[in-house]
């Protein structure tokens, strides 16, 4: 009895965790079936637009991305690439292509002396010496550049992304609808050879955030996240919340944060849609989410108090906590896969009889579904029914991750300082992308492994007649032994 009483309660507990992430999964996968209704203005002609592409060593998509900015239809628009490499060949390229558009040496006043500026009417080459708080510091800089030569807005793009030819017009029109709107986020979608498996079903995890989760906050009114690029941004408000923090490792939640704190709002148009890469390899995979979810960890802890004692409406503070805490989610896995090997040996031995099949089925059903759902959902709204092929290891892969998001969470929460990871821009030629591997998660992933397939085998074998505590435990194993084969043997 004491047990099952032990159990229940601790299942209980994780259940109420997982199942407030599960009910956002819910609601935006629902409200995303439906469309938003955005008030759009005619925006005035004469705005002048910086289309700003941040870069650091990435020779191998930049001029591409560079001519696809230099499409945008948009009359009053300057193309501004914000520079950080290191890298002769990067430089040189960046060099020619100034030169080739007519580009002078120049000067601007509040721009540090580090900086070499190649300016023409149409098209900038802002190239910092180091990268001196990472892409935040780069665009840190670049705030009293813009400022100086008076742009109203700027659109934000990596390095790897392709816009759409109107994006600029359409995101005028609704950013110049309402005074609090500081920023519209667009859709980002990614490309993917017949033959790139792995990167189909990163595409698949990816897209969905933004063709389900966004698109279900929009439309149910709540906090819209940008998500690092493919923005407009009105740069008074910008300059209103302090600017980007140099230094940060996810800029891109930080100044939501600041955003909705001040009193402004941002924008999901999913109407407008920009085209770039997912990562080349596993590795580069797994170190791009260990750096997000450090900085994520980050704002969580920067921003809990100032959120909880804002005036900001329950709704909003809700959906903004529940942003903010996005990859804490992986240290309650964490529990609760030790929890599950615990509490199914302890049912499948006796210690807790008529427990597994009523108390592990809720937990097991909000944890899975509740992911599930919204890449169901995403491939619904694309027609890309081939889709639902890759969702399995769609999901292998996001779970494989786990003990990478775990460490990083608690790197985030002690605040240690970090290095910045560039994850690496092909522009879809193959070749190898060398990576040194984690030999630490490698490792703890093979434990894990070799525990959770010892437990579930001997649980199996010994379930007490119970053909619901077969199923579960059969459903965790397919679940759990992929996700962790993956992150031994890739990582």
């Amino acid at each position: 009895m004491v047990i099952t009483a032990v159990l229940s309660t601790v299942s209980l507990l994780l259940l109420l965790y997982f199942g407030c992430f599960a009910a956002y999964n819910y609601a935006y996968s629902i409200a995303a079936l439906f469309p938003s209704r955005i008030p759009t203005v005619v925006p005035r002609p004469d705005a002048k637009v910086a289309v700003v592409v941040v870069s650091f060593n990435e020779r191998e998509v930049l001029a591409d991305t560079i001519a696809a900015c230099e499409q945008l239809s948009y009359p009053g628009k300057t193309v501004i690439v914000g520079d950080d490499s290191k890298d002769p060949e990067t430089i040189d390229l960046l060099r020619k292509l100034a030169a080739d558009r007519g580009c002078l040496p120049a000067t601007v006043a509040g721009v540090g002396d580090d900086v070499e500026i190649w300016e023409s009417e149409r098209f900038v080459v802002f190239h910092r010496a180091d990268n001196v708080g990472f892409k935040a510091g780069n665009l840190k800089a670049l705030e009293g550049y813009l400022r100086h030569r008076g742009f109203d807005y700027m659109y934000l793009l990596d390095a790897d992304w392709r816009p759409q030819t109107d994006a600029i017009e359409r995101c005028l029109e609704v950013i110049e609808a309402d005074t609090r709107i500081a920023y519209v986020q667009t859709k980002r979608l990614y490309h993917h050879g017949p033959g790139d498996h792995f990167q189909r079903c990163l595409a698949i995890n990816e897209e969905a955030c933004y063709v389900v989760d966004l698109a279900g906050r929009q439309r149910l009114g709540h906090m819209v996240l940008f998500s690092g690029c493919c923005a407009l941004f009105h740069l008074p408000s910008l300059y209103a919340v302090g600017g980007f923090r140099a230094g940060h490792l996810t800029e891109d939640i930080d100044l939501s944060n600041r955003f909705y704190l001040a009193g402004y709002r941002g924008v999901y148009l999913g109407s407008v849609a920009n085209v770039g890469e997912v990562p080349p390899s596993y590795r580069a995979f797994r170190r791009q989410q260990e750096r997000w979810a450090i900085g994520s960890a980050r704002t969580f802890v920067e921003y809990l108090v100032p959120v909880l004692r804002s005036d900001l409406d329950l709704r909003t503070k809700l959906s903004l906590l529940r942003q903010n805490a996005y990859y804490t989610a992986a240290l309650g896995i964490e529990v609760s896969v030790l929890w599950c090997v615990v509490a199914t040996l302890c049912a499948a031995f006796g210690g807790a009889r008529g427990w597994a099949g009523s108390a592990m089925a809720p937990v097991m059903v909000l944890t899975l579904f509740g992911s599930v759902l919204p890449l169901i959902v995403a491939t619904g709204r694309k027609r890309s029914w081939s889709d639902l092929l890759y969702i399995p290891a769609a999901c292998w892969i996001s779970l494989s991750v786990v003990h990478t998001y775990a460490v990083a969470n608690i790197k985030g929460f002690r605040r240690r300082a970090q290095t910045w990871f560039v994850t690496p821009k092909t522009n879809r030629r193959r070749g190898h992308v060398r990576i040194r591997g984690a030999r630490r998660i490698r490792a703890v992933s093979m434990v894990t492994l070799l525990t959770l397939a010892g437990a579930y085998a001997a649980a199996y074998q010994v379930a007490p007649g119970s053909a619901t505590a077969r199923v579960l435990i059969a459903t965790y194993a397919v679940l759990w032994i992929p996700s962790m084969l993956i992150a031994a043997w890739k990582s």
